[in-house]
């Protein structure tokens, strides 16, 4: 586990939860009211936050939206001598990435699937990826919308988007961080359009274009990649040094066969009981 938990209260405004997620390179905080826990927010809820279904919430800069009400709440503890399988069992059957640790019902420190995942690279396993990759991806084109890249996002259990060329091999991979703390100015063009008035003068109108934001501008690259025949702990060691949730799985000719994510390595883990 971490002792390094980061902490936000349920009346902290989204903006803040933001900063303090960047700054501190995590994916979730604590919420805290009154030295209880009260809540999490994670990088996903900020992600969906940034992209609402409601209007009422489209028009609202993040600055002005409370932690209160995106923060997951009813929220799962387990004591700090809990085993790391059985932690990892209990992250894997309810869809969670991190659980408090608590000492004495107080806030001791977190645990989540980046723990997980250093334990497995650890570890002799002798088993594949390819044994246990999840064959359900989900592909866009770097021209698709940032709007469909979202839609397909949140339907996948992994929160993972691959992003192809034309002939079907990775280029890019859009995750909830991409989403959350993308930093994307659109590109203003500005044309001059020509017309002549019948009788008078040449007329010139400026028109402003405003750039579509798509999966290209928004992906991680270069796709970090691991192989069908490679090792599970190799794999979960690229996590773990490269810092991130899920690789795309390559065939010998290069196409994307499946993905090995942090659910994969709960999975795992939680087996080794």
């Amino acid at each position: 586990m971490s002792k390094d938990v980061y902490v936000v209260q349920p009346n902290d405004t989204l903006a803040r939860a933001k900063n303090l997620m960047i700054s501190k390179k995590v994916g979730r905080l604590v919420v805290m009211e009154k030295d209880k826990i009260v809540g999490i927010l994670t990088k996903e809820d900020l992600a969906k936050a940034l992209l609402p279904s409601k209007p009422s919430l489209k028009a609202r800069p993040i600055d002005q939206l409370l932690v209160l009400h995106f923060m997951r709440k009813n929220v799962l503890t387990i004591e700090y001598n809990v085993d790391i399988s059985e932690a990892a069992e209990i992250m894997l059957d309810k869809k969670i990435g991190g659980l408090p640790v608590t000492w004495g019902g107080k806030l001791a420190g977190i645990i989540t699937t980046h723990d997980i995942t250093k334990y497995v690279a650890q570890m002799k396993t002798g088993m594949l990826v390819k044994d246990y990759m999840r064959k359900d991806l989900s592909f866009v084109s770097p021209f698709h919308s940032i709007s469909h890249v979202s839609d397909l996002l949140f339907k996948n259990p992994i929160h993972r988007v691959i992003v192809v060329d034309n002939e079907g091999k990775p280029v890019g991979i859009v995750s909830p961080s991409n989403l959350a703390f993308v930093k994307f100015t659109p590109v203003k063009k500005v044309l001059t359009k020509r017309s002549v008035i019948k009788g008078g003068e040449a007329t010139h109108m400026k028109i402003n274009y405003i750039a579509i934001a798509t999966a290209g501008d928004i992906m991680s690259t270069p796709v970090i990649i691991v192989h069908e025949n490679d090792h599970v702990e190799t794999a979960a060691s690229v996590m773990v040094s490269k810092d991130i949730g899920a690789l795309p799985v390559l065939d010998s000719e290069g196409h994307a066969r499946g993905i090995f994510s942090k659910y994969e390595v709960l999975n795992i883990a939680s087996k080794k009981r």
